[in-house]
């Protein structure tokens, strides 16, 4: 009997000094919990970005075109391909703007503007050299300013010449030197600048 009184002494004495030694350590963790829960809720975000300024798209039909250092200066018109007769719009007095192309733009993408191989429209092309500028004026009063790249002579039936999309946008010029109907003379340009005048 004596034995199971200082067990039963013993168990109390453990039992008590575990919740002496419990009550603080609680205490300080609901403490600690309570004071997580009062702090004051920081977001952390990364440093504000600027937006990305959209790009400006600029563009126009062709109504005149001047390359003054082989005195090409004139009048654009649109101008259709005829599927019927297999032509395209042709005049003596002025260039055309294939209007299936895409119109002069600060985007990419080929203005094609054709013309006779005479000196009121695109003959003067013939003594053209690298660097020479090109400037496009348009519908909505935009000037459009190429410089010239290269040449070269195509067959009529080369209709890749008009499917160009890449930028930066491109400018292409086509006569027909010699004999007509037998090539196409090509001349590039790249655009450097636009205006609005």
């Amino acid at each position: 009997m004596n034995v199971s009184k200082y067990l039963a002494s013993a168990s109390l004495i453990l039992f008590g000094s575990g919740i002496a030694i419990a009550l603080p350590l609680g205490s300080s963790w609901l403490q600690e919990q309570q004071a997580i829960a009062a702090a004051p809720t920081i977001i952390r975000s990364s440093p504000l970005q600027p937006p990305k300024p959209q790009q400006v798209v600029i563009s126009g039909n062709p109504v005149h075109i001047s390359v003054s250092s082989v005195n090409v200066d004139t009048s654009i018109v649109n101008g259709v391909y005829n599927a019927q007769n297999g032509t395209w719009t042709l005049s003596e007095d002025s260039a055309f703007f294939a209007a299936i192309t895409s119109p002069a733009n600060t985007i990419g993408g080929n203005t094609f503007i054709y013309g006779h191989d005479s000196a009121k429209i695109f003959g003067n092309l013939r003594s053209i050299t690298t660097g020479a500028v090109a400037t496009v004026t348009t519908d909505n009063g935009y000037e459009f300013i190429y410089t010239f790249v290269s040449t070269e002579k195509v067959q009529p039936t080369d209709v890749l010449v008009l499917d160009y999309t890449a930028s930066p946008a491109r400018l292409t010029l086509q006569t027909c030197p010699g004999v007509p109907n037998l090539t196409r003379q090509m001349f590039y340009f790249t655009l450097i600048s636009y205006k609005k005048v």
